[in-house]
């Protein structure tokens, strides 16, 4: 059991975000691969990705094994919408910061994977370890993404109007059947994770849904506990699931249309890679591919790009995701 404890200044300071995002909602997804819980909402998709994943993959397990807690790379790569801006922030991150994960870690395991020991010291292990991951959206949750998103931008406003209706009391009080609220404590019942305590001294709390936790969850900075975010399970019924793994215009139909490269560079810019160095990177091809790629898009009205400090930032138009079937507002455009 976990033990949240509020002071009246943290109270005014709950908020309420979707999803920590595409990295995240994808190491959660780890999660739900390994388990069994939920056959009839993840069944599919489970046996569909197990049967895609190979030896390449075995990092995987060690970033989520079989017991509790996990390596949590989430917290490291940090909130954003966008994959690769996610991915640079967990290639940037401290080593101290990255050590202390791996210490906590090794102490509820025993020891840190050989995947994972050179992580807190060796650029090139994180881009292993990175690319990997990477990898994995693509062939799990990336065909899914824009859907899934929109999913949990629902669930946000369900529990805005909950807020408006009856409180941050209410609010708290409704997130999940093992969250219970009473003032002024928030109790989550993890699961296998460990008993703890944490005091928020006035940050205020951070609640984030998610699709694939299906378990709530508390991460935080094992170098500051009272910096945590609660993760619950989104509400899903097996009717929500079934019409975010089934939709989606078809690859081949999308590839006869445009071009298989092309298709590619627009279903990655629409699962949240904006730069033309993160896309060359993503899809193998070079930077002055891209850029001739995007420049045709572009001018079919596909995509928009802009101009953001020194970086060049490319999002797909209402066009451009109505071609994709995706009815969400995943990017904003200029």
């Amino acid at each position: 059991m976990h033990r949240i404890h509020f002071t009246a200044d943290d109270l005014p300071r709950v908020r309420v975000a979707p999803t920590l995002g595409p990295m995240a909602e994808t190491l959660f997804s780890l999660i739900a691969l390994r388990g069994r819980a939920e056959e009839t909402m993840f069944g599919a998709w489970r046996r569909r990705v197990r049967g895609a994943l190979d030896a390449r993959f075995a990092v995987l397990a060690a970033i989520a094994p079989a017991r509790l807690p996990y390596f949590d790379m989430a917290i490291l790569a940090g909130q954003s919408r966008d994959l690769a801006e996610s991915g640079e922030t967990f290639l940037a991150s401290p080593r101290q910061a990255v050590r202390a994960e791996l210490d906590f870690y090794a102490g509820e395991h025993g020891r840190v994977p050989t995947a994972l020991a050179g992580l807190a010291d060796t650029l090139a292990v994180r881009r292993e370890v990175l690319s990997t991951v990477e990898a994995y959206h693509r062939a799990a949750v990336g065909p899914h993404w824009g859907r899934i998103r929109t999913h949990l931008e629902a669930e946000r406003a369900k529990r805005g109007t909950i807020l408006l209706d009856r409180g941050v009391d209410g609010l708290l009080s409704s997130l999940h059947p093992s969250i219970r609220w009473k003032s002024p404590t928030l109790y989550v019942n993890a699961g296998d994770q460990f008993d703890a305590d944490f005091t928020l001294d006035g940050r205020g709390l951070l609640l984030a849904s998610s699709f694939f936790h299906r378990t709530p969850s508390v991460m935080f900075d094992p170098n500051d506990p009272a910096d945590c975010i609660v993760i619950y399970p989104a509400s899903l019924g097996v009717d929500h699931a079934a019409g975010i793994w089934a939709g989606g215009t078809s690859t081949r139909a999308l590839a006869n249309l445009l071009g298989r490269t092309r298709a590619s560079v627009l279903t990655a810019i629409a699962d949240g890679v904006p730069t033309t160095g993160a896309l060359a990177r993503r899809l193998d091809i070079s930077s002055a591919a891209i850029s001739q790629h995007t420049a045709v898009l572009r001018e079919a009205g596909l995509i928009t790009t802009r101009r953001h400090h020194s970086s060049v930032l490319h999002y797909p138009t209402q066009t451009g995701l109505t071609l994709l079937d995706r009815h969400d507002t995943l990017h904003p455009t200029p």
